[in-house]
């Protein structure tokens, strides 16, 4: 047996139908450098998402790969409970070193929907056992995604995930959110969204419901998997402000989009403010391996010391795990001395490389938007939807054979390449997408 079939006989593939996979079969990926994924039958494609939004360095880093390297031969794992080792501290201490804000702890977790639970959880927990005992509501964003386990599924604000597990999860307010179609980086450095009528009622809703909330839940600046939309930094700041003032909590979900993905280290930075919980994980190990934490704000944990009954005893098998965080290590110590100085050019690049699709499938494309390193494209099939209306599978196969790994969010194509992509390598992704879209919808 081949190893494709060998592999439709027993592996179940996430965020796939299997009578997808009788039109386009999974492709084996024999290796990945740099930004090329090479398919088992000598094939490149460029990785234009990052392989789920996850790589930052470019595939098979020396660095990150010696460091695991290094680290696998001295001390494979530990549990973290009762022990302690150098790449969980000093991960931490890079972490609360370069952080959006003041924090003083980072609670080590596995993948990003752990560390959303972990931060509702804290929040929760904190609440009863320190006087707030009504305060046990979330609040989210409408349009957004935070993870696909129960909790982090309950504060994701789209239906499309949530609605079948619905009788399943929690009662969450959701807030009206505003999206720009045409985003521009610039637009960043601006309000934009503070004023919107999204945001009027966004604030009502806090304040109408303060006394029985204890925290927001926020995507800062893009809305990952609700198509890439991208409400304004303003609309961020002044929530995040609105709800502190109201003594809410502020957990904010920068899974996918911190470690330079928005330009700056952290998205929280271009809205000046300080969540008091930030999840991190995906670029976090520099993409290569689980990981995940919570930086928690300085002083938050004053509210778990005292009697036993008050720790947090919510754990994970392989929290801080001592491979995982030495490739944390390493990646930061990459992100500030490779990318951050040369980030700002690399944004410049990508949006020449977007706005040269939008003019060479002007008919193809509604709108367009940026945020730092992260592009999407808004699709207008008209009259010429494929067949069965599957839009963004076609895509996905034309992609491939137009040599590039593009994944869209139905009918929002976006690009999330790894950071150390060049300028010719962003051509050759911008080539290959109108390639996709001239043979999807030309």
């Amino acid at each position: 047996m081949s190893l494709v079939e060998r592999d439709l006989a027993t592996v179940w593939h996430p965020a796939s139908h299997f009578a997808d996979h009788e039109r386009l079969p999974p492709i084996p990926i024999a290796k990945a450098q740099g930004v090329m994924l090479e398919t088992a039958d000598g094939r490149t494609l460029i990785d234009g998402i990052s392989s789920w939004w996850t790589c930052l360095h470019g595939h098979g880093h020396p660095a990150i790969v010696g460091a695991i390297t290094e680290q696998a031969q001295r001390l494979d794992h530990v549990m973290l409970a009762g022990f302690t080792h150098e790449p969980a501290v000093a991960l931490a201490e890079s972490l609360l070193e370069v952080a959006p804000g003041d924090y003083g702890r980072v609670f080590f977790a596995d993948c990003g929907s752990a560390a959303i639970e972990v931060a509702m959880k804290m929040s929760f927990q904190r609440r009863r056992q320190n006087g707030e005992p009504k305060r046990q509501r979330f609040a989210a964003l409408r349009n957004s995604y935070h993870g696909e386990t129960l909790g982090a599924l309950g504060v994701s604000g789209t239906d499309a995930y949530r609605e079948l597990f619905a009788p399943l999860l929690p009662d969450v307010l959701y807030l009206p959110t505003p999206a720009h179609p045409s985003h521009r980086h610039e637009d960043l450095r601006t309000e934009l969204g503070a004023d919107s009528p999204e945001a009027d009622r966004a604030v009502a809703l806090l304040q109408a419901h303060a006394d029985e909330l204890t925290a927001l839940v926020m995507e800062p600046l893009v809305q990952g998997a609700g198509k890439m939309a991208m409400p304004g930094a303003g609309f961020y700041a002044r929530l995040v402000r609105e709800a502190q003032a109201l003594g809410i909590h502020v957990i904010a979900d920068e899974i996918a989009v911190a470690f330079g993905r928005t330009g700056e280290l952290f998205a929280s930075t271009w809205a000046g403010v300080s969540p008091d919980l930030v999840c991190l994980s995906k670029g976090l190990s520099g993409g290569v391996l689980p990981l995940s934490c919570v930086l928690v704000t300085q002083g938050f944990d004053e509210g778990f010391k005292g009697g036993l009954e008050r720790s947090f005893l919510h754990s994970h098998t392989f929290t801080g795990n001592p491979i995982a965080c030495a490739a944390g290590v390493a990646s930061l110590r990459l992100m500030r001395e490779e990318r951050l100085p040369h980030l700002s050019a690399r944004v410049d690049a990508m949006t020449r490389a977007q706005a040269s699709v939008a003019a060479r499938c002007a008919g193809m494309i509604r709108a367009h938007r940026q945020a730092g390193m992260i592009a999407a494209f808004d699709l207008d099939p008209g009259d010429r939807m494929p067949v069965g209306g599957r839009l963004s599978l076609a895509i996905r196969e034309a992609g491939i054979e137009a040599g590039a790994l593009l994944r869209p969010l139905h009918d929002t194509l976006y690009w999330m390449p790894p950071l150390s992509i060049t300028d010719a390598e962003l051509d050759a992704l911008a080539a290959a997408t109108v390639q996709a879209l001239e043979a999807v919808l030309g």
